[in-house]
């Protein structure tokens, strides 16, 4: 081992260059059965062989012809997108016309010898798809609030943050690269060893919150958010009215992964026509609906004083909330209280 260190003069970043490369071929092992993780997995073994080709370009382990390195800019901003699309829509399938995105990545090898012309490249490549991805989990986001009771606990806040994380660490190595011919060799060697350091440990929590989160992103792929014909204004009134009778008579609201979907089968009507008479009818979202029948659930255990022994918490959890931080956060907006708060001035509002 010393004398391969010896040989090949290894830094520390070539160090870390390995076990970025080991983590990557280790989440795929773990990831590759799961079909929604497919375009992660695809992301890992482009940034594996990046390590590599890093590696060898960095130590002369093996001869190349093209310096392949710069290329790689241009197809992380695609790899990207296809990790958020593959999340986001769970029957997304592969297409040829996919292998478009990575083809100025191919065309651009034999020009690796410019290189700075093809980092400013990767650099516009990434900053596009980080928009197109931005917007698809906007897009998601609203279509999760129109299906589900429960999408404040679906909120893809972590994954919008990774992606901001992403895009800062672009944007400061895309510096480190552009400024190589002014900078000294141990300055720019630092800059990448913490680089290199700092996406090493986002690809482990990337890879860590995939097996921990599978079931983060269900919902979108059944539901479609493009424009429809909306009933008339009255009949979606009526219908909303009717609706919301059947699920106050069965306490549907009770239920704590409520979705869209189970409303629609339970009254036997198409999920458009719920949607769109939960949406006229109450002026808000199903998601802040149910949610408003929840928190008047709750108002209604409090001021009635049937609450007992029971914890503000395990109210909330009896009339359908799955988490403290809904069940807190939809309470607030409701009253702009706390429970607590709430139960307090309960003498003050019966005076």
């Amino acid at each position: 081992m010393n004398a391969f260190v010896t040989t090949y003069a290894l830094q520390p970043v070539n160090l870390v260059q390995v076990l970025f490369s080991a983590l990557c071929v280790y989440g795929i092992l773990l990831l590759w059965h799961k079909p929604r993780f497919k375009a992660l997995c695809l992301l890992l073994t482009l940034e594996a062989l990046l390590m590599a080709f890093n590696f060898s370009e960095e130590t002369g382990l093996f001869a190349q012809v093209f310096l392949v390195t710069p290329v790689f800019t241009l197809c992380t901003g695609p790899a990207f997108y296809f990790f958020v699309k593959h999340l986001v829509y769970a029957g997304a399938r592969w297409k040829r016309h996919d292998l478009l995105h990575l083809m100025p990545t191919m065309l651009a090898i034999p020009f690796t010898n410019v290189t700075q012309s093809v980092i400013a490249l990767g650099s516009l490549s990434l900053l596009t798809y980080g928009v197109i991805s931005y917007r698809l989990l906007g897009k998601y986001l609203r279509a999760s609030k129109q299906m589900s009771s429960i999408a404040f606990d679906m909120q893809l806040n972590w994954l919008r943050s990774i992606m901001w994380v992403f895009l800062t660490l672009g944007v400061i190595d895309t510096i480190r690269l552009n400024l190589q011919t002014v900078l000294d060799y141990q300055t720019l060697n630092t800059w990448y060893l913490a680089h290199q350091l700092s996406m090493l440990f986002l690809y482990a929590l990337v890879i860590g919150l995939a097996l921990r989160q599978p079931l983060l992103f269900d919902g979108l792929a059944s539901f479609d958010d493009s424009d429809s014909n909306q009933k008339e204004h009255e009949l979606s009134i009526v219908l909303f009215h009717q609706i919301n009778q059947q699920i106050l008579d069965a306490e549907l609201f009770k239920q704590p992964r409520l979705s869209l979907n189970d409303v629609a089968t339970h009254l036997s009507i198409g999920i458009k026509d719920v949607s769109n008479a939960v949406n006229i009818g109450s002026g808000v979202n199903f998601c802040e609906y149910i949610n408003g029948l929840r928190v008047a659930e709750v108002k209604r255990t409090i001021d009635q004083d049937i609450v007992g022994s029971a914890t503000l918490l395990e109210i909330g959890f009896d009339s359908g909330f799955n988490s403290k931080s809904s069940f807190n956060t939809s309470f607030k907006n409701a009253t702009r209280l706390t429970p607590s708060q709430y139960q307090r001035q309960k003498p003050t509002r019966l005076s």
